[in-house]
């Protein structure tokens, strides 16, 4: 009888979720028809998005392949107008054995890079353009990466980076770990009741003393990184289930009124 009382209220939650989301698809139907949806603002916010993401990409693109304005801005007219010399090298084919095959092997293997192209092209653009567009982009790019290289330090070769870096990953996986386990235990609970603030606080605060625990109890006990990972299976195991517990109390009609 539970089982089957069980089904039916699952049942009746996934009717009522089906008529919710044919509500919401004949909303934004209407809002279409009516004008309160916009394409041409939605395609703007695409392009802006798209620009700025390839603007970006370009900067670090040129902050890897120049090392300072100077280069960027070099004079290549003394470059065009007096080439280096080139120096052919001719090998009697009899004596040195080297066939067509080999030398084409060479002559593709010789071949410039796509960053060597790439920053050919830029040095061949002119002067004003290097200056007002080439150069403000190198310091974006590079800015970028400094940035980047700075907090890539500070997260993994500080002591605080470290900590920080140990909570955001168990933060992370507690979350996930409780959210698909209860999601697959209780599916006629809404994912926004299973993570309401209550239960991504116990979790924070879970998250934090295991991190905690990794900074301080090497100093007092040297086996701890042994037992490390069974220590932070047993007390995440421990709150996932408490927190789990809690919410199979809830009847799946009450839990469907959050949505």
């Amino acid at each position: 009888m539970a089982n089957e009382k069980n089904g039916n209220q699952a049942l009746d939650y996934m009717q009522d979720a089906a008529k919710k989301i044919k509500g919401e698809i004949i909303s934004r139907a209407d809002g279409y028809l009516e004008g309160t949806y916009d394409p041409k603002a939605e395609a703007k916010k695409t392009l802006v998005k798209g620009t700025t993401t390839a603007l970006l990409v370009l900067s670090i693109v040129t902050g890897l392949a120049f090392s300072g304005p100077a280069e960027i801005n070099e004079d290549q007219t003394a470059t065009q107008l007096n080439p280096a010399p080139v120096v052919l090298e001719i090998d009697d084919y009899m004596n040195t054995g080297v066939d067509d095959d080999d030398d084409a092997d060479e002559q593709k293997g010789s071949r410039p890079g796509a960053m060597a192209r790439f920053k050919q092209a830029v040095l061949n653009l002119p002067a004003a353009v290097k200056l007002l567009i080439v150069t403000p982009l190198w310091a974006l790019g590079t800015g970028i990466m400094t940035a980047v290289s700075f907090l890539w330090n500070v997260i993994f070769a500080s002591p605080l980076g470290a900590f920080i870096a140990s909570f955001a990953v168990g933060f992370a996986v507690l979350i996930g770990l409780f959210a698909v386990t209860t999601k697959m235990l209780f599916p006629w609970i809404p994912l926004r009741k299973i993570l309401s603030k209550k239960n991504i606080l116990a979790l924070g605060i879970t998250a934090l003393a295991l991190a905690g625990a990794d900074a301080a109890m090497p100093a007092f006990w040297h086996d701890y990184p042994v037992y490390a990972a069974a220590l932070k299976f047993a007390v995440g195991g421990f709150v996932i289930t408490l927190l789990a517990t809690r919410l199979k109390k809830l009847n799946p009609m009450n839990a469907l009124k959050t949505i």
